[in-house]
């Protein structure tokens, strides 16, 4: 008999958005169990921020910018607009106070107002260039840990499990370290899993985002909208491999105003931040548009050929402001004066579970979703605090007018069958980390430019993939530590959201933001201005079309060609 522990809110995910989820909720009156697969803030996409949005609202224009910056460059218009007005708030109010009580300090004024960069659409950082994700989170985790809040760290949410009538009743876990199978009953559940994008060769994940949050939702009957729109670094390291996350920040170094520049094949400068956008904070969307010319022309490739460095910016800035110069210098590089070859890399994903951005409830009871893995907003730091907020009370509201769930015996028995059915060695089968690793390569391949033929070429290697999943064989039987054995969950949630993300994209016929396809390359707001909405009925796909309002900020043009717009 599996064991069962109880909680009237489970939270899954130790990112930004499940820490704020599980404490909102816990002062909300609810008792609360956070379960995390890696370690609780030290794992996941939060520890990469490097910087904090200021929703500045001091004048009409700072408003303005801001808002324009959120919905236009940052979200392609796929955002709900009040939501956005909502989290602006809430940053201004409550956030930076909250992080500063926790030890999180920001410049302010001589007055007590809060200094943000000088910049048209103005930030904050609570560390050197790219480490105030590590700052902020390891101060969640003591405040998470000092809470009280049981926390189960290493263990792996491998099924949703639901009552008869289809509502979330709480999860069947996997712990990695003893291989112990139990089950968490929930008066409600918090997905908080991030943008879960380690589905390609090349991304700037951590191994544990195999995309569970996505493939639980799908299997529960979770509505999942927009998944295509992914977006995608292209200055990080190409080598060496293991440090293809490192990124060559393409923004000002924080407390300059000097830029990175990125060099084609010939040398040529093709991006500068300074130069071709100033005042964004997150100018990928246009770089990649930048590089795929470059590559058209043979002047670069996705996975090499072009070059990004320092070598322009004097030597004592360098050293003050990039916190990676002591890095180079390990790769016997000098920051002063080499160039690093580049390669993409897959990031962080605009869709996932559909929610209502109000609640964050998703189509399914009992179940909502908070921060990257929603489909409402791209994510950072700040949003999916508030996402987790918003999540953390609703469904401790929820929780306190509902009876404790009855325990589905039977689907918890076979859900300890299926996690089973994979301890096993022996046979001529593949490992489960070969089967990954296919998996990621054929996103790899579809890549940034798509058209019809690879996007059906992509799907049809996905659903072959499929039939290796009952021939996977482990090295050992051992439940402890077998990552073998998590290796193969992971492979099944990854071929269930790369699935999914692959048939959405065959339906979006437009390209739009980080979105490209070849064969429709119009940014198209009469049609495809809207949440494009996927749900597994068994083992057939519904879709529909949710379109987005546009109260504050509607585009100019209906439609417009890819390459000529600015968003």
């Amino acid at each position: 008999m599996v064991e069962t522990l109880r909680t009237d809110v489970l939270v899954i995910g130790g990112g930004a958005a499940g820490a704020n989820a599980a404490l909102c909720a816990g002062r909300s009156g609810a008792r609360v169990t956070l379960l995390v697969k890696g370690l609780l803030g030290k794992s996941g996409c939060s520890i990469f921020a490097s910087h904090v949005p200021f929703h500045d609202a001091s004048t009409e224009q700072r408003g303005k910018d801001r808002l324009r910056y959120s919905v236009r460059y940052y979200n392609h218009y796929l955002t709900d607009q009040d939501h956005v007005r909502r989290m602006g708030a809430y940053m201004r109010t409550e956030f930076y106070d909250e992080l500063e009580r926790l030890g999180v300090y920001w410049r302010r004024t001589a007055d007590g107002r809060l200094l943000a960069s000088d910049n048209r659409v103005p930030i904050m950082v609570a560390h050197k260039q790219g480490a105030s994700g590590i700052v902020i989170m390891d101060r969640r985790r003591r405040q998470i840990l000092g809470s009280g809040i049981p926390v189960y760290e290493e263990c792996a949410a491998t099924s949703l499990l639901q009552d008869e009538s289809g509502r979330v009743v709480g999860v069947i876990v996997l712990d990695s370290k003893d291989g112990r199978i139990f089950a968490i009953l929930a008066k409600a559940v918090v997905l908080a899993t991030g943008h879960s994008d380690y589905l390609a060769s090349r991304s700037t994940a951590t191994r544990e985002q195999s995309a569970d949050g996505i493939a639980m939702a799908l299997r529960a009957g979770a509505e999942v909208a927009n998944l295509e729109i992914q977006w995608w670094h292209i200055s990080d390291m190409l080598k060496p491999r293991t440090w293809m996350r490192m990124h060559l920040y393409p923004n000002p170094l924080l407390g300059t105003k000097e830029t990175s520049r990125l060099y084609n094949g010939d040398g040529d400068v093709f991006f500068e931040q300074a130069t071709h956008n100033p005042g964004s904070s997150a100018p990928y969307v246009d770089q990649i548009r930048r590089l795929s010319r470059e590559v058209e022309n043979g002047k670069a490739n996705w996975d090499g050929g072009f070059y990004s460095g320092y070598d322009h910016i004097p030597a004592d800035v360098i050293h003050a402001y990039q916190r990676q110069s002591k890095i180079w210098r390990k790769l016997g590089l000098d920051v002063q004066h080499d160039r690093l070859e580049c390669g993409i890399t897959w990031h962080m994903r605009q869709g996932g579970v559909n929610v209502e951005p109000d609640t964050m409830r998703t189509s399914v009871e009992g179940l909502y979703a908070a921060g990257g893995i929603g489909a409402h907003y791209l994510g950072g730091l700040g949003p999916v605090s508030y996402d987790g907020k918003i999540a953390g009370i609703a469904a401790a509201d929820e929780a306190r007018g509902r009876p404790e769930p009855a325990v589905p015996k039977a689907a918890l028995a076979a859900e300890e069958n299926r996690l089973l059915s994979f301890l096993r060695v022996g046979g001529d089968g593949p490992r489960p980390i070969t089967l990954k690793l296919k998996i990621r390569d054929v996103l790899w391949r579809l890549g940034y430019v798509k058209n019809a033929r690879k996007l059906e070429v992509a799907l049809d290697e996905l659903l072959a993939l499929r039939e290796d999943l009952p021939r996977l064989r482990l090295e050992s039987a051992s439940r402890r530590w077998n990552t073998g054995w998590g290796d193969a969950l992971d492979a099944v949630s990854m071929l269930d959201a790369c699935e999914a993300t692959v048939r959405s994209a065959q339906l979006r016929k437009e390209s739009r933001g980080p979105f490209y396809r070849e064969d429709y390359p119009f940014v198209d707001n009469e049609n495809w201005l809207c949440r494009l909405v996927l749900r597994r009925v068994g083992e057939d796909w519904e879709h529909s079309i949710q379109p987005i309002a546009t109260p504050y900020l509607p585009p100019e043009n209906a439609r417009e060609p890819f390459f000529e717009t600015d968003y």
